[in-house]
């Protein structure tokens, strides 16, 4: 499905990133791995090395700061020559508390990894893709960026900004040949999940009409639908992976 073509995926090193990973390198994508933990995408890069024919890049990056990230657009078109495909991926939770509990500081931070992020990278290729006249950029969201959460305002905002800036974005790009979503991933399968206590895991899924917890495979499936030339006539949505999950 991707032969030929280059993905960058930020937050690779774990999660939904890892496995979107795994997805863009089965199809034979060139995958380059972005994580501000070197040694997670170098075990994910020898996990999907066998998986296709595309090549693997593996680059280290705070994709917060917009020179680290420059410098990562710079190295994938040294090397390829192209950006086809971009997922911001790279996240953070941040930590359940009151809204009257929420530091500056935390907030402060989480809006800078969770949104920002999202703005510089798609402003470090946009460019790039205006000139070639195609790309595809895909960024993931989460249902708290619809329906809200009490405890997770800071990081329930940065996912709610996820969506507004892919929606703008894709209606300045829609007669370039570049489209623009987001996927909202339901409460899935990942190591933060894990760490929560069991009464309030089933609590969670106790919403879910599908009665489960998504895998990360799953959020990663829409990923590359709306990556490919497929879904070309798609563009400024924002596609819910929850199950049958809304605002409750």
């Amino acid at each position: 499905m991707f032969t030929g073509k280059t993905a960058i995926v930020t937050g690779a090193g774990s999660g939904i990133g890892r496995a979107i990973a795994h997805a863009m390198a089965k199809r034979n994508a060139h995958t380059i791995l972005v994580d501000i933990n070197l040694e997670s995408i170098e075990k994910v890069s020898k996990e999907i090395e066998p998986l296709g024919n595309g090549k693997i890049l593996v680059l280290k990056a705070d994709v917060s700061n917009a020179k680290e990230v420059q410098k990562v657009v710079k190295d994938v078109l040294s090397e390829f020559g192209k950006i086809d495909v971009l997922v911001n991926n790279a996240a953070i939770g941040g930590t359940a508390v009151p809204f009257t509990e929420l530091r500056e500081e935390d907030w402060d931070e989480l809006i800078k990894v969770d949104l920002k992020s999202v703005f510089i990278f798609c402003k470090a290729v946009i460019g790039h893709m205006i000139e070639r006249k195609y790309g595809k950029i895909i960024n993931i969201t989460s249902l708290a960026g619809k329906a809200g959460n009490p405890n997770l305002v800071a990081y329930s905002a940065a996912k709610a900004g996820v969506i507004g800036l892919s929606r703008s974005l894709a209606l300045w790009v829609a007669t370039m040949g570049i489209n623009v979503n987001s996927v909202a991933a339901g409460t899935t399968e990942t190591p933060m999940l894990s760490s929560l206590p069991r009464e309030q895991k089933e609590e969670l899924k106790r919403k879910i009409p599908m009665g489960r917890f998504s895998k990360p495979e799953e959020t990663a499936a829409v990923v590359c639908f709306l990556a490919s030339d497929e879904a070309s006539f798609i563009t400024g949505q924002c596609v819910n992976a929850t199950g049958g999950r809304g605002y409750n």
